[in-house]
């Protein structure tokens, strides 16, 4: 991905990062920022859902699963934050799940974190509103993924498209699309709340 962009004006720039050590997302976001000047816009994309029962949390699963899916969003913005009111304001796009609207099986903890990801961004759009950055949570559906595919068979994809009330099976793109707008001017007063990205999956 990143090569395919070598000729975008402003070329991405790729770094390997353990999002569990709050250390090094601090350190890495300020080379960045000393390096490129202040974040504009701030995608919180990062998780792992695991399947697991609730007979199989310990304690250390726990507080790994909240280090993995929860934990560094908030930091990360937190890293974000002072170069955006110093620049008169900013985005966060912070990505949900459908997983605990739907209550699936088997992710109790991925559950948690992502309802508290919504909690988050509420928090956040009332915060730092005053300064003109905006908090807002992307909530997508199932979509078609490597990841993903190791979890469904094609029997399973069909009962998905079954349940939405469009057709169509999910793709990056679709996603890609909704963080696109939020994150422009157009969606200059939107803030505070989550936005289904799930062809009517409920």
């Amino acid at each position: 991905m990143v090569e395919s962009l070598e000729g975008a004006d402003t070329p991405p720039v790729f770094q390997r990062l353990d999002l569990t050590d709050i250390a090094a997302v601090q350190s890495t976001i300020a080379a960045l920022i000393e390096e490129h000047g202040a974040f504009d816009i701030l995608i919180n994309n990062a998780a792992n859902d695991d399947r697991h029962t609730i007979e199989q949390v310990t304690p250390e699963y726990w507080d790994n699963r909240i280090a993995v899916n929860l934990r560094h969003l908030f930091f990360a913005a937190q890293s974000v934050i002072p170069g955006m009111k110093a620049k008169g304001g900013g985005v966060i796009v912070n990505l949900g799940s459908i997983s605990w609207h739907l209550a699936l099986e088997q992710l109790t903890l991925y559950q948690t974190c992502k309802a508290g990801i919504e909690g988050l961004t509420r928090s956040l759009a009332r915060e730092l509103g005053p300064d003109n950055i905006r908090s807002v949570c992307i909530v997508p559906g199932n979509v078609k993924t490597v990841r993903q595919m190791q979890w469904y068979t094609p029997e399973g994809e069909a009962e998905i498209v079954k349940a939405q009330c469009l057709k169509g099976r999910l793709v990056p793109d679709d996603i890609a699309a909704m963080a696109l707008f939020l994150a422009s001017d157009d969606a200059r007063l939107v803030t505070g709340h989550e936005y289904f990205v799930d062809a009517g999956w409920r």
